[in-house]
């Protein structure tokens, strides 16, 4: 529960400062696997940061338990997909104008 809960500060800053662009350094792939992992971490962050909050209030209440389980469930599926492909929305603007998405302000047409 507790190693659950630091595993999930450490990914949530490492997916936070890979969103804002502050480190790009794990970026290698141009596309395909892997290109987008550094995001994934944040989703996975989430993941292991609800459901170990889920652990804790399970003895007080079984319902909010199941919940936040299955929101748990719901960002590990992210962070999963996110570990080879996320939907353009859940990509920050600076990684498309770098990857030369036409529809961003500034990329390449």
């Amino acid at each position: 529960m507790t190693v659950g809960l630091l595993l999930g500060v450490v990914f949530l800053v490492l997916g936070v400062v890979a969103y804002t662009g502050r480190w790009k350094g794990w970026i290698r792939a141009r596309r395909g696997f892997g290109s987008t992992i550094g995001f994934a971490w944040l989703w996975l962050g989430a993941a292991f940061a609800v459901a170990s909050v889920a652990l804790l209030v399970e003895s007080y209440s079984r319902e909010v338990f199941f919940v936040l389980l299955a929101v748990a469930a719901i960002l590990l599926v992210v962070a999963i997909v996110g570990a080879f492909w996320l939907p353009r929305f859940l990509l920050p603007a600076w990684y498309l104008t770098l990857r030369g998405d036409p529809t961003t302000k500034g990329g390449r047409a």
